[in-house]
C-alpha cells in the first residue's frame, strides 16, 4: 500500500483506517522541542520542568541576554541526544507580535473577540486535541510522584498554582478480567479519587493548562501531558497504537 491509495481499510478489529506504508525501518525518536519563557517568568518555569523530575542545566544563550536551559527528561539516560526540552527565553519580535494580536482581539478586555473565549473553553474541556507536549513516564509511581509534587507546590505558592490552570486526572481503563489495574486505580494517591478514564486502553493521563512557557502562542498558553502505560498479555492496545475500541 503507498500513501496515495485510500484510507479507508478493514483491520482485525474492523472496520478503521489503514497503516500506511512505512518508509524506514530503523529507530527514529522524537529529538527535542524548544519552547520559550518571558524574561519574568524564567524561575516557575524552570521550577515547573524541575518538579516533573527533569535534569536541567543552565548555559549562557548567544540569542538572549537571558539564558537557556537544557531540560533532559529522561532520569536514566539524560545526556542521550533524545528527549530534550530547550527551554529560552521569548524573543522581543514575538513580544511584539502578541501585544498586537492581543490588541486587535481586545483580550482581556470587555470587548474582547468571542472566538477567544470559544478557543479557550474548548480547549480547556478537550485539551489533548489542542496542540501540547505530551510526556511519558516509563513508571507510574514517578508520575505520580511528580504531579505530587507539583499540587504541593502550587498550595505551598499561590503564585505558582495560579498559572496552572486546571490539573485533569484520568484514571487507566482496563478489561473487567485486569483487576491488577483496577487495583492499583484505586490504590493510588493521584488517581485514586477520580472518575474520569483516559482516552484509550491501559494508559493514565494527567493533562494541565500553563503559561510559564510557550509551545507557540504564549499568550494562550501551553498544553502538558503526563501519560504512562501498562503493558502485558492482553494489554496490547493503548492510545499510543490503536485507536479503535
Amino acid at each position: 500500500m503507498t500513501t496515495t491509495d485510500s484510507n479507508a481499510a478493514t483491520t482485525d478489529a474492523g472496520p478503521g483506517f489503514a497503516t500506511l506504508e512505512q518508509l524506514a525501518a530503523t529507530a527514529t525518536s522524537l529529538g527535542h522541542v524548544a519552547v520559550h519563557y518571558r524574561p519574568e517568568d524564567r524561575e516557575p518555569a524552570v521550577r515547573y520542568f524541575q518538579l516533573l523530575g527533569a535534569r536541567i542545566r543552565e548555559f549562557p544563550s548567544a540569542f538572549s541576554p537571558h539564558p537557556l536551559y537544557i531540560i533532559a527528561l529522561d532520569g536514566a539516560e539524560p545526556d542521550k541526544a533524545n528527549n530534550i526540552v530547550y527551554l529560552f527565553a521569548l524573543k522581543p519580535a514575538q513580544q511584539e507580535l502578541e501585544a498586537a494580536i492581543g490588541e486587535a482581539l481586545g483580550v482581556g478586555t470587555d470587548h474582547e473577540h468571542p472566538a477567544v473565549g470559544a478557543f479557550l473553553e474548548h480547549r480547556a474541556r478537550m485539551p489533548e486535541s489542542y496542540l501540547h507536549i505530551g510526556l511519558h513516564f516509563t513508571d507510574l509511581g514517578e508520575l505520580e510522584a511528580a504531579v505530587l509534587r507539583l499540587q504541593a507546590e502550587m498550595e505551598r505558592d499561590p503564585a505558582f498554582g495560579a498559572r496552572i490552570h486546571g490539573l485533569q486526572i484520568l484514571k487507566a481503563r482496563a478489561a473487567d478480567s485486569d483487576t491488577e489495574i483496577a487495583q492499583r486505580m484505586a490504590d493510588s494517591p493521584v488517581f485514586g479519587a477520580v472518575d474520569g478514564y483516559a482516552y484509550g486502553a491501559h494508559g493514565v493521563q494527567v493533562h494541565m493548562r500553563t503559561d510559564l512557557f510557550a509551545t507557540g502562542v504564549s499568550m494562550f498558553g501551553s498544553v502538558v501531558e503526563l501519560d504512562y502505560i501498562f503493558t502485558g498479555p492482553g494489554r496490547e492496545k493503548n492510545a499510543f497504537n490503536n485507536l479503535l475500541p
